[in-house]
Protein backbone atom coordinates (compact mmCIF):
# COMPACT_ATOMS: atom_id res chain seq x y z
CA UNK A 1 0.00 0.00 0.00
CA UNK A 2 2.88 2.37 0.79
CA UNK A 3 4.34 1.85 -2.71
CA UNK A 4 1.06 2.69 -4.39
CA UNK A 5 0.65 5.71 -2.12
CA UNK A 6 4.09 7.04 -3.01
CA UNK A 7 3.52 6.44 -6.72
CA UNK A 8 0.20 8.32 -6.65
CA UNK A 9 1.79 11.12 -4.62
CA UNK A 10 4.63 11.53 -7.12
CA UNK A 11 2.19 11.70 -10.04
CA UNK A 12 0.02 14.26 -8.28
CA UNK A 13 3.01 16.43 -7.34
CA UNK A 14 4.35 16.29 -10.90
CA UNK A 15 1.04 17.53 -12.35
CA UNK A 16 0.53 20.31 -9.82
CA UNK A 17 4.10 21.54 -10.05
CA UNK A 18 3.39 22.49 -13.68
CA UNK A 19 0.18 24.27 -12.66
CA UNK A 20 1.65 26.20 -9.73
CA UNK A 21 4.35 28.06 -11.72
CA UNK A 22 5.06 31.19 -9.63
CA UNK A 23 2.48 30.32 -6.98
CA UNK A 24 3.34 28.80 -3.62
CA UNK A 25 2.92 25.02 -3.67
CA UNK A 26 1.46 23.68 -0.41
CA UNK A 27 0.91 20.11 0.71
CA UNK A 28 -1.61 19.57 3.53
CA UNK A 29 -1.80 16.59 5.86
CA UNK A 30 -5.03 16.10 7.77
CA UNK A 31 -6.26 13.40 10.10
CA UNK A 32 -9.74 12.43 11.23
CA UNK A 33 -11.58 10.38 13.81
CA UNK A 34 -14.13 9.35 11.19
CA UNK A 35 -13.89 5.64 10.47
CA UNK A 36 -13.18 4.84 6.81
CA UNK A 37 -12.43 1.62 4.94
CA UNK A 38 -9.30 3.17 3.42
CA UNK A 39 -6.05 4.11 5.16
CA UNK A 40 -5.82 7.48 3.43
CA UNK A 41 -7.32 9.55 0.65
CA UNK A 42 -6.12 12.51 -1.41
CA UNK A 43 -8.07 15.75 -1.13
CA UNK A 44 -9.10 17.74 -4.18
CA UNK A 45 -6.43 20.27 -5.26
CA UNK A 46 -7.37 23.93 -4.82
CA UNK A 47 -5.90 26.74 -6.87
CA UNK A 48 -5.89 30.17 -5.24
CA UNK A 49 -4.53 33.50 -6.43
CA UNK A 50 -1.14 33.04 -4.81
CA UNK A 51 -1.01 29.35 -3.97
CA UNK A 52 -1.87 25.82 -5.04
CA UNK A 53 -2.73 23.32 -2.33
CA UNK A 54 -3.08 19.55 -2.47
CA UNK A 55 -3.04 17.01 0.31
CA UNK A 56 -4.12 13.86 2.09
CA UNK A 57 -6.30 12.82 4.99
CA UNK A 58 -4.93 9.79 6.79
CA UNK A 59 -5.31 7.46 9.73
CA UNK A 60 -1.70 6.28 10.14
CA UNK A 61 1.27 8.54 10.83
CA UNK A 62 3.54 6.31 8.70
CA UNK A 63 1.90 7.74 5.57
CA UNK A 64 2.64 11.24 6.86
CA UNK A 65 6.28 10.27 7.30
CA UNK A 66 6.48 8.84 3.76
CA UNK A 67 4.85 11.91 2.22
CA UNK A 68 7.07 14.39 4.04
CA UNK A 69 10.28 12.54 3.20
CA UNK A 70 9.42 12.74 -0.49
CA UNK A 71 7.98 16.28 -0.62
CA UNK A 72 10.31 18.06 1.80
CA UNK A 73 12.13 20.70 -0.24
CA UNK A 74 9.92 20.12 -3.28
CA UNK A 75 6.96 22.11 -1.97
CA UNK A 76 7.12 25.56 -0.38
CA UNK A 77 5.01 24.62 2.62
CA UNK A 78 3.88 21.47 4.38
CA UNK A 79 0.63 22.11 6.22
CA UNK A 80 -0.29 19.75 9.05
CA UNK A 81 -3.35 19.26 11.23
CA UNK A 82 -2.31 19.69 14.87
CA UNK A 83 -5.41 18.02 16.30
CA UNK A 84 -4.77 14.60 17.86
CA UNK A 85 -7.58 12.53 16.36
CA UNK A 86 -6.07 9.19 15.34
CA UNK A 87 -5.90 6.28 17.75
CA UNK A 88 -2.62 5.88 19.66
CA UNK A 89 -0.43 2.94 18.73
CA UNK A 90 -0.20 1.95 22.37
CA UNK A 91 -0.36 3.49 25.85
CA UNK A 92 3.10 5.02 25.43
CA UNK A 93 3.13 6.19 21.78
CA UNK A 94 0.26 8.57 20.89
CA UNK A 95 -1.16 9.02 17.40
CA UNK A 96 0.59 12.27 16.60
CA UNK A 97 0.65 13.35 12.95
CA UNK A 98 2.07 16.78 13.75
CA UNK A 99 5.05 15.30 15.61
CA UNK A 100 5.93 12.97 12.72
CA UNK A 101 5.77 15.85 10.25
CA UNK A 102 7.93 18.12 12.41
CA UNK A 103 10.52 15.35 12.86
CA UNK A 104 10.87 14.78 9.12
CA UNK A 105 10.56 18.30 7.67
CA UNK A 106 14.01 19.83 7.13
CA UNK A 107 13.67 22.22 4.17
CA UNK A 108 10.04 23.14 3.44
CA UNK A 109 8.33 25.57 5.79
CA UNK A 110 5.61 24.39 8.14
CA UNK A 111 2.06 25.69 8.43
CA UNK A 112 0.01 24.41 11.35
CA UNK A 113 -3.80 24.27 11.38
CA UNK A 114 -6.67 22.58 13.21
CA UNK A 115 -8.98 20.67 10.92
CA UNK A 116 -12.08 20.86 13.10
CA UNK A 117 -11.68 24.61 13.57
CA UNK A 118 -11.37 24.99 9.80
CA UNK A 119 -14.69 23.16 9.41
CA UNK A 120 -16.37 25.32 12.05
CA UNK A 121 -15.06 28.53 10.48
CA UNK A 122 -16.26 27.37 7.05
CA UNK A 123 -19.81 26.74 8.28
CA UNK A 124 -19.89 30.03 10.18
CA UNK A 125 -18.68 31.90 7.10
CA UNK A 126 -21.16 30.12 4.83
CA UNK A 127 -24.12 30.90 7.09
CA UNK A 128 -23.03 34.52 7.43
CA UNK A 129 -23.21 35.06 3.68
CA UNK A 130 -26.20 32.79 3.09
CA UNK A 131 -28.29 35.04 5.36
CA UNK A 132 -26.46 38.24 4.46
CA UNK A 133 -29.58 39.84 2.94
CA UNK A 134 -31.62 39.17 6.07
CA UNK A 135 -31.81 42.33 8.18
CA UNK A 136 -31.16 40.25 11.33
CA UNK A 137 -28.54 38.00 9.79
CA UNK A 138 -28.40 34.88 11.97
CA UNK A 139 -30.16 36.64 14.84
CA UNK A 140 -33.35 34.87 15.85
CA UNK A 141 -32.72 31.87 13.57
CA UNK A 142 -33.65 28.54 15.12
CA UNK A 143 -30.74 26.11 14.79
CA UNK A 144 -30.72 22.41 15.67
CA UNK A 145 -27.34 20.68 15.90
CA UNK A 146 -27.24 16.89 15.85
CA UNK A 147 -24.01 15.80 17.50
CA UNK A 148 -22.51 18.09 20.13
CA UNK A 149 -18.93 16.88 19.98
CA UNK A 150 -15.96 19.07 19.08
CA UNK A 151 -17.43 20.63 15.93
CA UNK A 152 -21.05 20.75 17.07
CA UNK A 153 -20.21 22.36 20.40
CA UNK A 154 -17.99 25.04 18.87
CA UNK A 155 -20.69 25.84 16.32
CA UNK A 156 -23.27 26.11 19.09
CA UNK A 157 -21.23 28.76 20.91
CA UNK A 158 -20.52 30.75 17.75
CA UNK A 159 -24.16 30.72 16.65
CA UNK A 160 -25.63 31.63 20.03
CA UNK A 161 -23.17 34.55 20.14
CA UNK A 162 -24.75 35.64 16.84
CA UNK A 163 -28.15 35.64 18.52
CA UNK A 164 -29.40 32.32 17.15
CA UNK A 165 -31.69 30.04 19.15
CA UNK A 166 -29.49 26.95 19.41
CA UNK A 167 -30.56 23.43 20.36
CA UNK A 168 -27.97 20.66 20.69
CA UNK A 169 -28.44 16.91 20.81
CA UNK A 170 -26.19 13.94 21.48
CA UNK A 171 -26.90 10.43 22.69
CA UNK A 172 -25.43 11.21 26.10
CA UNK A 173 -27.87 13.90 27.19
CA UNK A 174 -25.97 14.57 30.42
CA UNK A 175 -22.90 15.64 28.42
CA UNK A 176 -25.09 17.85 26.26
CA UNK A 177 -26.46 19.55 29.35
CA UNK A 178 -22.95 20.09 30.74
CA UNK A 179 -21.78 21.58 27.42
CA UNK A 180 -24.83 23.85 27.18
CA UNK A 181 -24.44 25.04 30.76
CA UNK A 182 -20.71 25.74 30.34
CA UNK A 183 -21.15 27.64 27.06
CA UNK A 184 -24.03 29.66 28.45
CA UNK A 185 -21.60 30.87 31.12
CA UNK A 186 -19.02 31.72 28.45
CA UNK A 187 -21.23 33.64 26.05
CA UNK A 188 -21.26 37.47 26.22
CA UNK A 189 -23.26 39.00 29.04
CA UNK A 190 -25.79 40.71 26.79
CA UNK A 191 -26.37 37.74 24.50
CA UNK A 192 -29.90 36.89 25.58
CA UNK A 193 -30.34 33.64 23.63
CA UNK A 194 -29.17 30.41 25.27
CA UNK A 195 -27.96 27.01 24.11
CA UNK A 196 -30.45 24.32 25.08
CA UNK A 197 -29.68 20.60 25.36
CA UNK A 198 -32.59 18.47 24.19
CA UNK A 199 -33.62 14.81 24.34
CA UNK A 200 -35.91 14.77 21.31
CA UNK A 201 -34.97 16.61 18.12
CA UNK A 202 -38.08 15.60 16.20
CA UNK A 203 -40.26 18.09 18.07
CA UNK A 204 -37.47 20.68 18.23
CA UNK A 205 -37.15 20.59 14.43
CA UNK A 206 -40.59 22.18 14.10
CA UNK A 207 -40.06 25.61 12.53
CA UNK A 208 -36.29 25.15 12.61
CA UNK A 209 -34.37 27.29 10.10
CA UNK A 210 -31.06 25.41 10.09
CA UNK A 211 -30.44 21.73 10.80
CA UNK A 212 -26.77 20.75 11.13
CA UNK A 213 -25.44 17.19 11.36
CA UNK A 214 -21.96 16.90 12.88
CA UNK A 215 -21.76 13.19 13.71
CA UNK A 216 -18.76 11.39 12.15
CA UNK A 217 -20.50 10.05 9.05
CA UNK A 218 -23.13 8.30 11.13
CA UNK A 219 -26.75 8.82 9.99
CA UNK A 220 -28.40 10.70 12.86
CA UNK A 221 -30.86 12.92 10.99
CA UNK A 222 -34.04 11.03 10.09
CA UNK A 223 -37.04 11.75 7.90
CA UNK A 224 -39.22 12.82 10.85
CA UNK A 225 -36.80 15.64 11.67
CA UNK A 226 -36.72 16.78 8.04
CA UNK A 227 -40.51 16.61 7.79
CA UNK A 228 -40.83 19.07 10.67
CA UNK A 229 -38.49 21.70 9.20
CA UNK A 230 -39.66 25.01 7.77
CA UNK A 231 -40.18 25.06 4.00
CA UNK A 232 -37.38 27.63 3.84
CA UNK A 233 -35.02 25.63 6.07
CA UNK A 234 -31.59 24.39 5.05
CA UNK A 235 -29.61 21.35 6.13
CA UNK A 236 -25.83 21.21 6.53
CA UNK A 237 -24.22 17.77 6.42
CA UNK A 238 -21.01 18.71 8.26
CA UNK A 239 -20.13 15.14 9.24
CA UNK A 240 -20.54 13.75 5.69
CA UNK A 241 -23.24 11.10 5.81
CA UNK A 242 -25.29 12.37 8.76
CA UNK A 243 -28.68 11.91 7.04
CA UNK A 244 -30.33 8.55 6.57
CA UNK A 245 -31.66 7.56 3.15
CA UNK A 246 -35.26 8.50 3.83
CA UNK A 247 -34.21 11.91 5.24
CA UNK A 248 -32.47 12.66 1.93
CA UNK A 249 -35.58 11.64 -0.01
CA UNK A 250 -37.89 13.85 2.07
CA UNK A 251 -35.51 16.80 1.79
CA UNK A 252 -35.35 16.50 -2.01
CA UNK A 253 -39.12 16.06 -2.22
CA UNK A 254 -39.67 19.25 -0.17
CA UNK A 255 -36.97 21.13 -2.08
CA UNK A 256 -35.01 21.68 1.13
CA UNK A 257 -31.42 22.38 0.20
CA UNK A 258 -28.70 20.18 1.69
CA UNK A 259 -25.23 21.67 1.89
CA UNK A 260 -21.92 20.01 2.68
CA UNK A 261 -18.97 21.76 4.27
CA UNK A 262 -16.80 23.51 1.70
CA UNK A 263 -13.58 24.73 3.33
CA UNK A 264 -12.27 26.58 0.25
CA UNK A 265 -12.81 30.15 1.50
CA UNK A 266 -11.63 29.41 5.04
CA UNK A 267 -8.63 27.49 3.75
CA UNK A 268 -7.61 30.43 1.57
CA UNK A 269 -7.87 32.76 4.57
CA UNK A 270 -5.96 30.36 6.79
CA UNK A 271 -3.06 30.14 4.35
CA UNK A 272 -2.93 33.91 3.93
CA UNK A 273 -2.94 34.68 7.65
CA UNK A 274 -0.39 31.92 8.38
CA UNK A 275 2.05 33.35 5.83
CA UNK A 276 1.51 36.89 7.18
CA UNK A 277 2.22 35.67 10.73
CA UNK A 278 5.31 33.86 9.48
CA UNK A 279 6.63 37.14 8.06
CA UNK A 280 5.90 38.97 11.33
CA UNK A 281 7.78 36.36 13.34
CA UNK A 282 10.68 36.34 10.88
CA UNK A 283 11.23 40.04 11.59
CA UNK A 284 11.57 39.03 15.23
CA UNK A 285 10.04 40.91 18.12
CA UNK A 286 12.52 43.65 18.82
CA UNK A 287 12.94 46.97 20.58
CA UNK A 288 15.16 49.71 19.17
CA UNK A 289 16.18 52.63 21.35
CA UNK A 290 16.54 55.99 19.65
CA UNK A 291 17.29 59.43 21.01
CA UNK A 292 14.12 60.53 22.75
CA UNK A 293 11.96 57.50 21.91
CA UNK A 294 11.78 53.70 21.51
CA UNK A 295 10.50 51.69 18.56
CA UNK A 296 8.74 48.43 19.44
CA UNK A 297 7.74 45.60 17.08
CA UNK A 298 4.06 44.88 16.59
CA UNK A 299 2.99 42.05 18.87
CA UNK A 300 5.19 43.11 21.78
CA UNK A 301 3.66 44.81 24.78
CA UNK A 302 5.45 48.14 24.82
CA UNK A 303 6.08 50.48 27.68
CA UNK A 304 4.15 53.72 28.06
CA UNK A 305 4.92 56.07 25.12
CA UNK A 306 6.75 53.43 23.03
CA UNK A 307 6.14 53.80 19.27
CA UNK A 308 4.70 50.55 17.85
CA UNK A 309 5.80 49.80 14.27
CA UNK A 310 5.80 46.91 11.80
CA UNK A 311 9.62 46.64 11.66
CA UNK A 312 11.97 48.41 14.08
CA UNK A 313 14.86 48.36 11.55
CA UNK A 314 12.91 49.58 8.51
CA UNK A 315 9.48 50.75 9.66
CA UNK A 316 6.86 51.32 6.99
CA UNK A 317 3.82 51.56 9.28
CA UNK A 318 3.33 53.28 12.64
CA UNK A 319 0.47 51.59 14.48
CA UNK A 320 0.34 53.97 17.41
CA UNK A 321 1.80 54.96 20.77
CA UNK A 322 1.68 52.31 23.50
CA UNK A 323 -0.12 53.09 26.74
CA UNK A 324 1.94 50.44 28.54
CA UNK A 325 -1.14 48.25 29.11
CA UNK A 326 -1.41 46.47 25.78
CA UNK A 327 -3.38 49.20 24.04
CA UNK A 328 -2.75 52.53 22.32
CA UNK A 329 -3.03 56.07 23.64
CA UNK A 330 -6.18 57.51 22.05
CA UNK A 331 -5.75 61.19 22.81
CA UNK A 332 -2.28 62.00 21.52
CA UNK A 333 -0.73 65.22 22.76
CA UNK A 334 0.84 67.71 20.39
CA UNK A 335 4.45 66.84 21.30
CA UNK A 336 3.76 63.16 20.54
CA UNK A 337 2.10 63.98 17.22
CA UNK A 338 5.18 66.00 16.33
CA UNK A 339 7.39 63.06 17.28
CA UNK A 340 5.40 60.71 15.05
CA UNK A 341 5.68 63.14 12.14
CA UNK A 342 9.44 63.36 12.74
CA UNK A 343 9.75 59.53 12.61
CA UNK A 344 7.64 59.44 9.44
CA UNK A 345 9.91 61.92 7.72
CA UNK A 346 13.05 60.08 8.85
CA UNK A 347 11.88 56.71 7.44
CA UNK A 348 9.71 58.08 4.58
CA UNK A 349 6.60 56.53 6.11
CA UNK A 350 3.35 57.34 4.32
CA UNK A 351 0.88 55.63 6.68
Amino acid sequence: MQKKFLKDLKNLYSRLKKVSKKKKLIFSIGNTSKIEKVEFYFTAPRIFENSVIFGIVLYDDEYAKTAVKYLDGKVDYIMVDAEKKIKPKNKIIPGNIERRVRENTKISKLLIFKGNDLTVDSIDLFLTYFYNDDVRGLGGKKVAIVGSGNIGSKLALILVERGSKVFIYRRDNLKSKIIAKAFNFLKPKYTFEKIQAVNNLIDICKNTDILIGTTDGKPAINHKMVNNLKNTAIIIDAGKGTLDKKAYEIAYKRNIKIFRTDVTASLSGLIEKSIVMEKIVEKKFNIKRKKGYRLVSQGLLGRNNDIVVDDVDKPTIIYGISNGKGDFIRNIKLNKRNLINKIKRKYSIIV
